[in-house]
């Protein structure tokens, strides 16, 4: 069973991470420039086109952007992880705020792909959005955690 102390450790470091992928983010949307035309960017179905840009951008892409994307896909993982504890801890609001911020961790991870599928705005802006409202979830939950001196 999950300790409120291990679900607090992980949602500090998967908020921390958001919070850096946000920044890296902006770092790739100001200075990285990629072809339009790369695996991914042609027509054909939409996961699989989101899929292909992934690997295309690890393999491919310039470090920035290589880093980006893996540590986006560390971060879906990592809020998986944080979720499935938060919900073995048994306390309602904490698994449903964690669960929340999870889902808009995947969320950004595929508008990501879609973004770099695509090259359109709007999938860059949702991306962004989703996840800083991850981080706000993520805060949510640690704040509802009960206290190491004070247990619920």
């Amino acid at each position: 069973m999950a300790t409120p102390s291990a679900v607090r450790r992980i949602l500090l470091a998967t908020g921390f991470l958001v919070l850096v992928q946000a920044g890296l983010g902006l770092v790739v949307n100001l200075y990285v420039l990629y072809p339009t035309h790369h695996p991914g960017s042609q027509a054909g179905a939409y996961l699989i086109r989101v899929y292909e840009s992934f690997v295309w951008a690890v393999a491919h892409g310039t470090f920035a952007l290589a880093v980006h994307t893996a540590l986006g896909l560390t971060l879906v993982l990592l809020s998986i992880i944080a979720a499935v504890r938060a919900v073995l801890l048994r306390q309602r609001a904490v698994a449903f705020w964690t669960v929340l911020g999870a889902l808009l961790v995947i969320g950004a991870a595929i508008k990501g792909g879609s973004f770099l599928a695509s090259g359109k705005i709007l999938d860059s802006l949702l991306m962004a959005l989703l996840a800083l409202s991850s981080e706000v979830c993520f805060q949510l939950a640690i704040h509802l955690l009960p206290s190491e001196r004070h247990p619920a």
